[in-house]
């Protein structure tokens, strides 16, 4: 694959990363942005909870997508 199929595709993965980590966010204030008192109480921990594991994902998905970038530079530079 040349270099700059290899750049597009990344850019194009790490583009689907941000909008995966936008969406979290989304989910998570609509699915409380209603609630009031134990409501929101109860429905915010499970919301947060949610929400960091969806960031934690894409965030090691993430630093695969970089790393193998970075592992596909130096290759290149060889």
């Amino acid at each position: 694959m040349t270099t700059f199929a290899a750049d597009h595709d990344t850019e194009r993965q790490l583009r689907e990363l941000d909008d995966r980590m936008r969406t979290a966010w989304e989910d998570y204030r609509s699915s409380i942005s209603e609630l009031a008192g134990v409501e929101y109480e109860d429905a915010e921990l499970i919301s947060w909870e949610r929400l960091q594991q969806a960031l934690h994902d894409v965030a090691t998905e993430r630093q695969r997508v970089v790393g193998a970038a970075g592992h596909e530079d130096d290759a290149a530079a060889h």
